[in-house]
């Protein structure tokens, strides 16, 4: 029997398939550098360089990707730490609840986290 705790799966596979997303569209859409992205990220230039290369996150992204709600919200994020400076790290969590919901529809049975328990998304 194996006890995994509700971020191991989303810390391993969910949020590796956001940040592919979120690099993508900062390099790809709005024009930036990795090293600007991976500012605004919270990570390292070659991070960012294995997500636009399909290095890593790719598992769950395509499903992700084709959820136009989800899709909506990462549009949202990545236009709001363009805008404010912020770190994607603050989003996560936001994130990483919008994916789950979106898991779920394909089949994935996921686990609440604490935040998912206690904040409602709108």
């Amino acid at each position: 029997m194996s006890l995994q705790l509700p971020c191991e799966f989303s810390v391993r596979e969910i949020l590796p398939a956001v940040r592919s997303i979120v690099a993508e569209k900062l390099i790809k859409e709005k024009k930036l550098s990795e090293y600007k992205a991976a500012n605004l990220m919270g990570l390292t230039p070659a991070a960012v360089s294995n997500y636009i290369k399909s290095r890593r996150g790719g598992n769950l992204k395509s499903i992700l990707e084709r959820d136009e709600k989800f899709m909506d919200l990462v549009n949202e994020v990545t236009n709001r730490i363009l805008n404010s400076n912020s770190n994607l790290s603050v989003y996560y969590c936001i994130l990483c609840s919008e994916g789950k919901k979106v898991l779920s529809k394909h089949g994935y049975s996921l686990s609440p986290c604490l935040y998912e328990t206690t904040v409602e998304i709108k």
